[in-house]
Formats: structure tokens, C-alpha cells, sequence
């Protein structure tokens, strides 16, 4: 229901900005973005399934090939609830992925890209006593993406996105393999 409440919020919010704004933006040169929101995470552990629904980040920076194409590097967190240990704590599923953003339309845009898929602690909810709570694990991730501009002004844009990542990441009670999805809004500069 939060989030079914999130998206209405959200769109609402989009079509107004959108109303308000058409001015044209510069795509050209180095590229920065951050975007933050809500991800659903559906892991898979050795001994049990998890879903949980918490925050999102995201990040990339890269370099506009032309204004339809820019090439990235691209950060993904998803925070989950890990309870197969002494304490429970927060961790992050999520990745660092090469990946390359196309802009469909002048608004509409799709991501997509390979990379690292990582495991790793959230830095507010660790016990560095616990040498266990410390460690960062790592594997194989893919992620996409869509995404569209509701506010721009010369070369900055802000946008709602919808992301989806896969990992497969191998933890010390076994590999874990997962899927998040998310829905963020993100300022990027061009």
C-alpha cells in the first residue's frame, strides 16, 4: 500500500512539474547523478527466501557520446533486513555496474549494464566489534533501467526512474541470488 501511495505521490508530482517545464537541456560532456527512493529486494538465501521493502540509492557518472547516448558507471544500493546471524542488522544488495543510458525520446530514457553485484554492510547499522558485520561480498550483477525527465533547466534534470538489478553473490553461508526493484527520483547534472 506505501507504495502504491509512493507512486501516485510521485506521478502526480511528475505531471505537474512536467506541465510547468519544457525548457530544453544540454546533454554534453561529463555527466553526474544521484536519485533516491523506495526498492522491493526478493533474495534468495541457502536456507531461506526474504523479501523486504526499504530504501533506495543510486548513483552514476559518465561521459555524453552525443546527446542520446552517455556511457557510466553506475551505483545501485538496496538496503535489506538480514536476520541469519546473531543481530539483526541492515545490509546492501546491490552493485556497481558499466552500463549505458540511451534517451528514447527527448524525456524517456533506458539503462542497462553489467558489473559487480555486491553484498555489504550499511555503514549506519554496523557493530565494527562484530568482524563479521564487516565483511563485503561480491559476484556477478546486471542492471536496467527507465526513466523520465520532469524538470529541466539548461543542464540539470530531475527524473523519475524505475530500476531493476539481478546479483548473484557469494556469501559465507552460500551463494545468494536476488532481484530488487526500485522507483527513485534523481537530480543529474550534464
Amino acid at each position: 500500500m506505501k507504495s502504491l501511495m509512493l507512486f501516485v505521490v510521485c506521478f502526480i508530482l511528475s505531471c505537474s512539474i512536467s506541465a510547468q517545464n519544457n525548457n530544453e537541456i544540454n546533454r554534453k560532456g561529463f555527466m553526474f547523478g544521484v536519485s533516491s527512493g523506495i526498492a522491493n529486494s526478493r533474495l534468495s538465501f541457502r536456507t531461506t527466501n526474504q523479501n523486504d521493502i526499504n530504501l533506495a540509492l543510486n548513483w552514476k557518472m559518465g561521459y555524453v557520446l552525443n546527446p542520446k547516448l552517455t556511457v557510466l558507471i553506475n551505483g545501485a544500493v538496496s538496503v535489506y533486513q538480514y536476520d541469519l546471524s546473531d543481530r539483526e542488522r541492515l545490509r546492501d544488495f546491490g552493485g556497481v555496474f558499466a552500463s549505458a543510458q540511451y534517451f528514447v525520446s527527448n524525456k524517456f530514457w533506458t539503462l542497462g549494464g553489467v558489473g559487480v553485484g555486491t553484498d555489504a554492510p550499511v555503514f549506519y547499522d554496523i557493530n565494527p566489534e562484530k568482524t563479521n558485520e564487516t565483511n563485503y561480498y561480491s559476484g556477478i550483477g546486471i542492471i536496467s533501467g527507465a526513466g523520465y525527465e520532469v524538470y529541466r533547466k539548461k543542464n540539470f534534470a530531475i527524473d523519475v526512474q524505475a530500476r531493476l538489478n539481478y546479483g548473484s553473490v557469494k556469501l559465507s553461508i552460500g551463494r545468494t541470488n536476488g532481484f530488487t526493484t526500485a522507483l527513485l527520483i534523481g537530480i543529474n547534472f550534464y
